[in-house]
């Protein structure tokens, strides 16, 4: 089974090249969260980045890195770490037809070239994302999925370059197939996967998994699950149990209440609309089951978020 190839086609994406950075000096910039269900993706063209990213150890990424924000997180990009904190950079746009172009104020030669792009998989797949890792990094180097990037990468270049006809549909595919090779390259190099993905490298229950993971929003029960992964309920929830450390009930509620949070902190839907988006029939039990799982109501949640509470 292409277990990858069916997770990407159970959410079918559309991408898109949005800018071409070639910044000098010093500077920083927040990329602030995207929609649910949006990927954000850099690469380093040319020259060096420093990636902070909340929770997350900061890095730096060089000449041919590709990084994939799965979640849409809000993050900040700077010069380098000394640079955090400075000012955005200043910039003027040069004429393009494809890509915002942004290229510093100053006539210095660019110390950086960027390409930035989003990958939108629908509001449907935010917990197919959100189960991933929130950073998603491909480095330069050697081997298959790295030079099959690269070479993804220079027929971006050749079409900002020589743009023509097909070239906007063309970026499109080039972006969903630079984060499948990304996501290849993580699938085949982290032995610690855990939790729901954790879940795919055991053969007889990724069945399951996939359910879980394409399905959440539906009226997924765990006899569903069991028949799913030909076995029965007390033996599935037993191998469950033993792989995940978890039920399979708390664990789609997990998910379900995430796939909430998210909308509760980038959308404007009331709780109606957020319920019945994961799954629930009643804004009573929805909230019943927010509340055990976040600690308090999605209303209270979202206040907090928005600094009002």
């Amino acid at each position: 089974m292409d277990i990858l190839s069916e997770l990407i086609e159970a959410h079918p994406g559309r991408g898109n090249l949005d800018a071409r950075c070639q910044w000098s000096g010093h500077w920083s910039l927040i990329h602030e969260a995207e929609a649910p269900g949006t990927v954000r993706y850099h690469v380093v063209v040319d020259g060096e980045l420093y990636v902070e990213i909340a929770g997350q150890p900061p890095f730096v990424a060089g000449t041919g890195d590709v990084i994939m924000l799965p979640g849409g997180d809000r993050h900040t990009l700077a010069a380098n770490a000394k640079d955090e904190g400075a000012a955005p950079p200043a910039y003027r746009l040069r004429p393009h037809p494809l890509v915002q172009w942004r290229k510093s104020d100053d006539e210095s030669t660019a110390a950086l070239d960027l390409f930035c792009g989003l990958i939108d998989f629908g509001e449907g797949a935010t917990v197919l994302l959100r189960a991933l890792p929130r950073v998603l990094h491909l480095p330069a180097g050697e081997g298959p999925c790295i030079q099959a990037a690269r070479s993804v990468v220079a027929l971006m270049r050749y079409e900002i370059q020589n743009p023509s006809d097909g070239s906007r549909a063309l970026m499109g595919t080039l972006s969903q197939s630079l984060f499948t090779l990304t996501l290849r390259y993580w699938w085949r190099t982290d032995s610690h996967l855990q939790g729901i993905i954790g879940l795919l490298r055991e053969p007889r229950l990724r069945p399951a998994a996939v359910t879980m993971l394409t399905r959440y929003m539906d009226d997924v029960t765990v006899p569903a699950l069991a028949d799913a992964c030909h076995m029965s309920r007390a033996s599935f929830i037993r191998l469950f149990e033993k792989t995940t450390q978890d039920t399979p009930a708390a664990m789609l509620t997990r998910m379900r209440m995430d796939a909430a949070a998210v909308r509760l902190s980038r959308t404007k839907e009331n709780v109606g609309q957020i319920a019945a988006s994961v799954g629930f029939q009643s804004d009573s039990a929805f909230i019943r089951a927010f509340e055990r799982e976040k600690g308090q109501s999605p209303s209270a949640y979202r206040r907090q978020l928005s600094g009002n509470d």
